[in-house]
Formats: C-alpha cells, sequence, structure tokens
C-alpha cells in the first residue's frame, strides 16, 4: 500500500512540474499585413517590414548588401531563377521582431535615419540565425515596363531576447510589386 501511494506522489509531482511559462509570439499575425520598404543607398542598408497596427507590432528585415537594390532599374537587375539569400546574424543582417507602447507610422520608424523619438520599445527579439529568400515572379510585361511580385521569406530562423526564444521553419514575411522599366 505505501508503494502505491509513493507512485502515485511520484506521477503527481512529475505531471505537475513546469518548465515556466510558455510565451507564444503569434509570428503569424503579420500575413494579412502589407510589407514595406524602404533604403538608404549611401551605406546600402535595406529594410523590410511589417506593421500590424492593431497590436502595434512590427516585424522588420533589416541588411546591408552591396549588390541589392529594393527597386531595381532594369530587368536585367532581376532574377526570377534564384532568389537572393541573405544569411541572418545578431549585428548587420537581422530579423526584429518589436512590440511598441504606441502604434507607429513606418515610414517615419524605419525609413528614417534617426528614428521618431516619442515611440518606446516594450520587447525586442532579435535574429541569431536562419535566411531570408527575395524572390521574384514575373507578372506582366509591356514594352515600356516589367511588374514582378516580389515574396521574401523567413527559412529557419530563431529570435531570442528577454528570456525568450522563438524558432520558424518558415514564415512568408510578406509580398509587393515591382515594376521596373524596360
Amino acid at each position: 500500500m505505501i508503494k502505491k501511494i509513493y507512485i502515485i506522489i511520484l506521477v503527481l509531482f512529475f505531471a505537475s512540474c513546469s518548465e515556466g511559462d510558455i510565451l507564444e509570439i503569434p509570428l503569424d499575425i503579420f500575413s494579412d499585413d502589407e510589407l514595406q520598404n524602404c533604403s538608404n543607398e549611401n551605406d546600402n542598408t535595406f529594410v523590410f517590414f511589417v506593421i500590424d497596427q492593431d497590436t502595434n507590432r512590427s516585424l522588420s528585415v533589416n541588411f546591408t548588401d552591396s549588390s541589392f537594390e529594393i527597386e531595381p532599374a532594369t530587368v536585367a537587375d532581376v532574377s526570377v531563377d534564384e532568389p537572393v539569400v541573405i544569411t541572418l546574424n545578431t549585428t548587420t543582417n537581422q530579423l526584429l521582431y518589436r512590440e511598441f507602447d504606441t502604434s507607429i507610422n513606418g515610414d517615419d520608424y524605419f525609413c528614417n535615419s534617426v528614428p521618431i523619438s516619442n515611440v518606446n520599445v516594450t520587447q525586442e527579439l532579435v535574429s541569431s540565425n536562419g535566411t531570408v529568400d527575395i524572390s521574384y515572379v514575373l507578372q506582366n510585361t509591356t514594352a515600356t515596363e516589367t511588374t514582378y511580385e516580389r515574396t521574401v521569406t523567413l527559412n529557419d530562423v530563431t529570435l531570442e531576447g528577454n528570456g525568450i526564444g522563438i524558432r520558424r521553419e518558415l514564415l512568408v514575411l510578406g509580398t509587393d510589386t515591382v515594376t521596373v522599366t524596360n
């Protein structure tokens, strides 16, 4: 009888143990939001971002690349065969998840050399690994211009910060349209 009581206590002990609270940040909440972008050609920095205005959250990819352009000048600059692959790290090529204390305007926040000062970041997670694939699909060609659909996809990314770690194998950051002059 005592053996059964010990077994029951042991089972209850292991069943009630917790590794701590699991914080789930739903990264797919951004799937309906518009993919936006901006660049600074002076230092070859680029950012793709989506903002969820309902929850004051953003997901952005900041990177440096001397051969990439947000808006390609000619059709020759766009490859539909191979995506542009950017390897993420914690310093120059980053995926950032941020929560803010108020709503933000993407152009004001992401596209200025000096970000606006009346917005506080309340939570930030930074990529420690993964890749960003930027791919193009031909949509339409006329005598004067060619239109592509551009998709920014995150692969095998890990976001970390403030004791939180999130891993996603595949997440589409968003899609936009690029029109180039022929």
